[in-house]
């Protein structure tokens, strides 16, 4: 693979940089399973021909929500056709779950209940609850950003018991189960929501009392 006409080109998460056979990766790049070297940040890809490395400098300006993005948030209220979020950073789901990074501030987001989910919502607590922690795919340019959570990756990806405030583990798309009490609950749950790299993230926000 030729890298020539890519040197200091922008790149977003998941874009491919190189090939192990080329290049040595350094920083802001993993290699996937097929060999090839994909970028993990948002920022410019740079080479050095000599020691045969590939890097990405990371973008300095803010990070900040912008349709098509995969955001994580909390639910700060419900409304009957609404779902309040704060926005605290951005997740690629491609070729591989990854966390990007966090937004400098906290954005307001909304969950209508035509994005909730596919199915038709008589009570849309029975999606989402507030102190949920969501996986949601941002839909408009300004804020309040406009957020959905119709397909099977978006959802609740972090939840607590109303029972025993334990964390809850889910048990298919529609319920979660308290480990320790074995109260079950509906939600709106994300495919992703056993992700490892998500849950470090969380917790680790949580204990930065970012929510």
């Amino acid at each position: 693979m030729s890298s020539t006409s890519r040197e200091d080109s922008f790149v977003i998460p998941g874009d491919v940089v190189g090939v192990e056979e080329e290049f040595s990766p350094v920083e802001g790049v993993y290699v996937d399973e097929s060999g090839f070297i994909r970028s993990y940040a948002l920022g410019r890809v740079s080479y050095d021909r000599v020691s045969k490395a590939v890097h990405v400098r990371r973008l300095r300006q803010p990070l900040v929500p912008r349709p098509g993005l995969n955001v994580v948030g909390v639910v700060t209220s419900l409304r009957h056709d609404l779902v309040l979020v704060e926005l605290y950073g951005v997740v690629s789901l491609s070729p591989r779950v990854s966390w990007v990074g966090e937004f400098d501030g906290v954005f307001a987001g909304g969950i209508p209940i035509g994005q909730v989910s596919g199915e038709f919502i008589r009570d849309i607590s029975e999606y989402y609850r507030v102190g949920d922690v969501v996986l949601a795919r941002v839909l408009s340019p300004t804020s309040p950003y406009q957020l959905t959570t119709k397909t099977p990756q978006h959802g609740v990806i972090y939840a607590l018991c109303s029972n025993c405030l334990a964390p809850l583990e889910p048990v298919n798309q529609r319920s979660m189960k308290c480990p320790r009490c074995g109260n079950i609950e509906a939600r709106k749950v994300s495919l992703l929501a056993s992700s490892k790299m998500l849950q470090i993230n969380i917790r680790r926000l949580l204990a930065l009392k970012r929510w």
